[in-house]
This record gives structure tokens, C-alpha cells and sequence, in this order.
């Protein structure tokens, strides 16, 4: 739900606020002021004021991702990315690109899970040839196969730079697909390298023509424009657009175990050892397994990730790093807004003289401590104004605010409840973080993955035996 800024800000601000006694910061203190309106054709709107420069990112969010895809067809959600600027017959391949640059701007795209997202910051003069192109690519691509061939070798090879040649992105594709097992979450986004050789023209065409239309994306506006001086640019540009039979999107549920996993490896290219725990958490829209979801867990994990792994003033760092000096980087990371169900991360950087059994050790002593004796109302309140701290500072970069709100309307997040979390947070006690603690944090729950350079770094943990 948030992008982390330098914890020195985070960190300053965070101080300066608990200073001034402000932990009850007054209503709408990280609110974002959403202007919607929906087409005709059934694509939403939404524009986000920031008057502070004469500019505007303009982005297009289609509600699909890698979460959809099929087995056998990992990737296309990226490879279609790949192919969107391929051009169409009005506006042929790299003039978008020259275009933008001409003008001082920058575009790019991105595909996670659940969503595919394309955008543009112009300067406000250029917003209404950045509706033009964009909307025109939503449905008049130009492809062929001898087109698609030298593209899909390209994300092969950017497969074999990025994953097949780093240890740790090829160690932890294999931990995700333990984790989930039976969940899309479980295939990497840019896809399995056999399934980018074995798809053809077609597979991507057909994803294109399925997935790719109005009434299955959302414009999204943050800069100096108001919902009155786009919405008629938005009806000349995508409301002539004809609404499409999207199929219906089914997020998958990984279901329940009944027994902590491991997963741990030997690499000779790995110099430092990785160690992390996962465990299965809701998310905003998911329970685990497919339970229903409950309103304001997702806060409530978040604040717990805070007060565990935050920041050097967080429980791990603080023991791990500062008192026990086993490691030198300790942190936890939860993942509030997904489609699907969400994990809970811990992770931890071993001082080189600490084998990875004792780290997990360490780890598990601090959770039943955790368990035991749950966290204190000064924790609490420490983690609600760093919360805080980093919502208020994120409103000086129009780009989170952009991407928090892409991913939540992606997601099926409603714009009225956008901004429900600061009640949940201000609402949030001790009893109920405590509450969660102990109804996520079990065993059976749990992933643990190790990679090492060799057997004597893991001290007495065994390597996991390939099936």
C-alpha cells in the first residue's frame, strides 16, 4: 500500500511529529482529494489536483496481470506490455517515444500480478495528444508475427539478464512457487523462460483482443488539470471507444496446509546469505485461503510490519542487529493491497561469522516473545505516526500517489473507501494487533527460505531435497 521514502526523512519527520505530541494527527491528514466520473463505454476516471508544476502524468491501469494468466502461458501480461509499442497505423512504432521526449517528458509501463499499467508526464499543453495515442493503442495495435518473433526474443533475453543469471532472483522464483502452489502468485511475472519459447503470435494477440479495452481499464490523472478540464478530452478520446465482452476476473485461492514449509538451497555465486519467513496473511481484498475478508486487518498488519521490521527502532533491528549483533540488516515487509492473499516477510542479512540456523533461532525466540507478551501501547503509537509520517510526505510525489491509487482500483478498490485506513489506523489497540499476531503467525503458516554459498553457512539446517 505505500512506497517507503529514506528512512532519514521518514525518520525526521516521524521525530518531529511525536515531538509536537501529534499522534492523533486532525481528520484527512494523508487524505487524497479523488475527482471520478465513469463513461458511457464503462471506463473510470480519475484525476488527483497538484497545482505545484504546469504538468500531469497521464496513465491507463488495465485490470489484468500475470494473476490471470493460464499454466503453460506465464508472461503474456509482459510480453503484451512489450508489444504496445509496437505502434498502430496512425501512430507507427517509436513515434509515441519521440514524441514524449521532444517535449521534456518521460513514459514508461509496468505489469505486476495484478494489473498492467502504461503512462506519460507531459507538460499540461501535452495532455490531450498523450489521450490520443493512448487511447488509439487500446484497441488499433498494428501486430504481426514478424513483429512479435524479435520482440519475444527480447523478453527472453531480458529473462536470462535478470532472473536466469542472478542466484538469488532464480532462488526466490522457486520459494514463490512452493509458497503458492495451486496461486498464479506462485509464476514470476516476466513468465517461465519455457513458456516465453513455447507461446506464439496468437497466444499474445488473443490476450490483447481479450483483456485490452475501455470497460476493463482506468485513466488515471495526477498534476495540474481538474476532472471539468478532462472529462471532455477523456469523452473525445476513450468514450469513442466500444465497450468489449471482458470475461469475468477470477482471482485464485491458495488453500489451507497443514505444516510450515522450507525451502533451502546451495548456490557457490551466492557471497551473502539470504534468510527470510513468510507467512500467509489477508490482504485488503483477500483472506487467506479464500476466508472472508475482515475490515481493518490489513491495517493492523501493517502497523504490526512497522513495529517488527520499520526502521532501526523496530523489535528485529533493534535485537537482531543492535543487541545480539548476528546480523547486520533485519526488516519485515507486508503488502496490504492485492488481489489475492497477501504475505507477511521477514527478512534478515547474516554477519558473515552467523550461520542461518542461528538467525532462525533468533527470529523464532523474538515471535514467541511477540506471542507471548505482545507489543506495548508505545510501539503502537510509534508506528502510527511513522505510518502517518510517511502518507503526509508521500503527497510531495505525484508518482506514489499515482501508482498507490492505480493498484488500488486495479485491485476492485472502491474510490470512496480509499481512504478508510486512517480510521482503522486512529481506531487501531493494542489488543488487536496483538489479536493478529497470534491468528497469522503459526506455523503451518510459515515459509522459511535460505540460500547460501555452502552447507557450513546454514549451521545444522538441511538442504531441501528437489522433487
Amino acid at each position: 500500500m505505500k512506497i517507503r521514502w529514506t528512512k532519514g526523512m521518514r525518520g525526521a519527520w516521524s521525530a518531529l511529529l511525536l515531538l509536537a505530541g501529534i499522534t492523533g494527527v486532525s481528520k484527512g491528514y494523508a487524505e487524497m482529494d479523488i475527482q471520478d466520473f465513469t463513461l458511457q463505454n464503462g471506463m473510470k476516471v480519475l484525476v488527483v489536483h497538484d497545482g505545484r508544476a504546469p504538468v500531469v502524468t497521464h496513465s491507463v491501469w488495465y485490470n489484468v496481470g500475470s494473476m490471470d494468466e493460464k499454466p503453460g502461458k506465464t508472461g503474456l501480461a509482459h510480453m503484451t506490455e512489450h508489444l504496445m509499442f509496437k505502434g498502430t497505423k496512425t501512430y507507427p512504432a517509436g513515434v509515441m517515444d519521440k514524441m514524449v521526449q521532444r517535449k521534456g517528458g518521460v513514459l514508461n509501463a509496468f505489469t505486476s500480478y495484478d494489473f498492467t499499467a502504461y503512462y506519460e508526464k507531459v507538460p499540461v499543453t501535452e495532455l490531450e495528444p498523450m489521450m490520443d495515442i493512448e487511447s488509439d493503442r487500446m484497441s488499433n495495435l498494428q501486430l504481426s508475427d514478424a513483429v512479435f518473433q524479435p520482440e519475444r526474443n527480447v523478453v527472453a533475453e531480458e529473462r536470462k539478464l535478470r532472473t536466469d543469471s542472478d542466484p538469488t532472483d532464480r532462488f526466490f522464483e522457486q520459494v514463490m512457487r512452493r509458497h503458492f502452489p495451486h496461486h498464479t502468485y506462485g509464476h514470476p511475472v516476466i513468465g517461465w523462460g519455457a513458456d516465453i519459447q513455447g507461446y506464439t503470435f496468437e497466444d499474445a494477440m488473443d490476450w490483447y483482443k481479450t483483456h485490452y479495452a475501455p470497460n476493463n481499464a482506468t485513466l488515471i490523472l495526477v498534476g495540474n488539470v481538474t476532472a471539468d478540464q478532462v472529462k471532455p478530452l477523456a469523452e473525445k478520446y476513450y468514450g469513442k471507444l466500444p465497450a468489449e465482452d471482458v470475461p469475468e476476473r477470477v482471482i485464485p485461492v491458495e488453500p489451507l496446509r497443514t505444516a510450515p514449509l522450507e525451502y533451502i538451497k546451495i548456490d557457490p555465486q551466492v557471497q551473502v546469505v539470504g534468510w527470510t519467513v513468510m507467512y500467509r496473511t489477508p490482504s485488503q481484498f483477500q483472506g487467506v485461503a479464500g476466508a472472508p475478508v475482515v475490515a481493518g486487518e490489513a491495517t493492523g498488519l501493517w502497523v504490526l510490519s512497522e513495529i517488527l521490521g520499520g526502521g532501526s527502532t523496530s523489535r528485529l533491528y533493534q535485537e537482531l542487529v543492535v543487541k545480539q549483533q548476528l546480523a547486520d540488516g533485519a526488516s519485515a515487509q507486508y503488502d496490504v493491497v492485492r488481489a489475492g492473499e497477501s504475505t507477511f516477510d521477514i527478512s534478515v542479512q547474516p554477519k558473515e561469522t552467523v550461520t542461518a540456523d542461528t538467525v532462525t533461532d533468533a527470529v523464532q525466540t523474538l515471535i514467541d516473545d511477540l506471542l507471548a507478551n505482545g507489543v506495548t501501547e508505545e510501539e503502537l503509537q510509534r508506528a502510527k505516526v511513522s505510518i502517518k509520517a510517511d502518507e503526509i510526505y508521500a503527497r510531495d510525489d505525484p508518482f506514489t500517489s499515482l501508482y498507490r491509487l492505480g493498484m488500488w482500483v486495479t485491485v476492485a478498490g472502491a474510490v470512496a473507501d480509499f481512504n478508510t485506513w486512517q480510521k482503522e489506523l486512529d481506531a487501531l489497540t493494542v489488543a488487536d494487533v496483538n489479536a493478529l499476531a497470534r491468528k497469522y503467525f503459526k506455523p503451518e503458516g510459515r515459509t522459511l527460505s535460505v540460500l547460501a554459498g555452502n552447507t557450513q553457512q546454514l549451521g545444522k539446517l538441511k538442504v531441501t531435497k528437489d522433487q
